[in-house]
């Protein structure tokens, strides 16, 4: 039997490092880097795949240690595909669930909006770590500049600046840094 987040996280990666030209970085899939960066280093992204309706999921100690060890640009992308029904039960091969898994929205968070979230959220702890997810109704929120949301992350709205260069892909960067550079090597034709 095969491991479906594993899958998830594999397929989504790859179709990260197509649409906006990454490279893969944690290689070993440890979590003590990012999983992608920019081909010039300028920027990493950690990738966090989920369906719409769980959440992408935020692990304290690697947010911690991304925060302490890494003075480069960091987002965390959250992809959410479609699928709500028990993976391993309906998708009974690798090949079928790669298949049928479908980018439903992208969100590019930067680190500080991704940590704001984290640390003003209610912990959940698993038996190896604490995390909080962030839903996809919550990232829209957070892109649409949702007051009760921004309130609750404790961040100023204005110092952000929204993109949606295509239907399913939201971009926000703090100040409009790296915006181009992101826009640059954003391939719409491989959605």
């Amino acid at each position: 039997m095969y491991h479906p987040q594993s899958i998830v996280g594999e397929v989504f990666e790859k179709k990260l490092m197509q649409i906006f030209d990454l490279a893969k970085v944690d290689i070993s899939g440890s979590g003590h880097v990012p999983d992608l960066a920019s081909k010039d280093f300028s920027f990493y992204v950690e990738v966090k795949a989920s369906a719409y309706n769980n959440g992408g999921v935020i692990k304290g100690p690697q947010l911690k240690r991304f925060d302490k060890n890494m003075a480069a640009k960091r987002f965390y992308a959250f992809a959410y595909h479609s699928i709500t029904d028990p993976m391993h039960k309906v998708y009974l091969t690798r090949a079928r669930l790669k298949n049928a898994l479908d980018l439903k929205s992208l969100f590019l968070f930067p680190f500080s909006i991704v940590k704001a979230h984290y640390n003003n959220s209610k912990k959940v702890s698993s038996k190896y770590f604490e995390f909080v997810q962030m839903k996809e109704s919550t990232a829209q929120k957070v892109f649409d500049k949702n007051e009760l949301v921004w309130e609750f992350l404790r961040l100023n709205k204005e110092d952000y600046k929204m993109n949606k260069p295509h239907e399913k892909i939201h971009i926000i960067t703090r100040e409009g840094n790296l915006e181009k550079e992101i826009l640059n090597y954003f391939h719409p034709e491989l959605l």
